[in-house]
């Protein structure tokens, strides 16, 4: 009888994780079918700033009381959504401080890319203890009511957007990633490639 409880407790907890918003955890996902693709628009969505001062001059938004990626300067936006209880997101955590790195020390890559992290789930006291836990070298914004989340869909996390700023200001999807990346030499490899491309032709390929 011990031993069919034990499988049954096992059982009701498997459930409840699955239930649980860790479900939006992920791991490596080869194909995934993610809800932007290369050539969409990516949503309209607007937060509280909670940056820093330095923060906010990074991504070029000023004294803005509000967050919309739209405002971000630059020509190449990584969008990097997370979880602070998601264990890939943490496993991820040293790979993107060294993208942080690395595209700052890149002349092609430096004043034109940027890096943000949208917090899924969490609130702006759990994001803060987080960063500081974790020194994460870029900003992150908390998103405890699922507003950005739910506009790309609900994707797992981590979910990796890297797009590219059009004529009109808006950003265009170039490629998304769901789950690990696991070299941050090829990652920026990429963000050169996608440096080159126009945002206009990849709205073209748009199915």
């Amino acid at each position: 009888m011990l031993k069919l409880h034990s499988i049954i407790t096992v059982g009701l907890l498997l459930g409840l994780f699955l239930l649980l918003p860790g479900s939006l955890w992920s791991g490596p996902i080869r194909n995934p079918s993610p809800v932007l693709r290369s050539g969409d628009l990516f949503p309209d969505i607007s937060l509280p700033s909670l940056f820093s001062k330095a923060e906010a001059e990074y991504l070029g938004l000023g004294g803005r009381k509000t967050f919309s990626p739209d405002e971000v300067k630059g020509d190449l936006i990584v969008i990097k959504y997370l979880n602070t209880n998601c264990p890939y997101c943490i496993k991820l955590l040293p790979i993107f401080n060294e993208v942080h790195r690395l595209i700052e020390q890149d002349s092609t890559l430096n004043g034109k890319a940027r890096i943000v992290g949208i917090s899924a789930g969490d609130s702006p006291t759990e994001v803060a203890e987080f960063r500081k836990r974790h020194s994460t070298p870029y900003p992150i914004v908390p998103d405890p009511e699922f507003t950005a989340h739910k506009a790309v869909g609900e994707p797992r996390v981590p979910f990796i957007v890297v797009a590219r700023k059009d004529i009109q200001g808006k950003w265009v999807v170039a490629t998304v990633n769901v789950g690990l990346i696991f070299s941050a030499e090829n990652f920026i490899g990429e963000l050169k490639a996608i440096l080159t491309i126009d945002p206009e032709t990849l709205r073209l390929k748009k199915p």
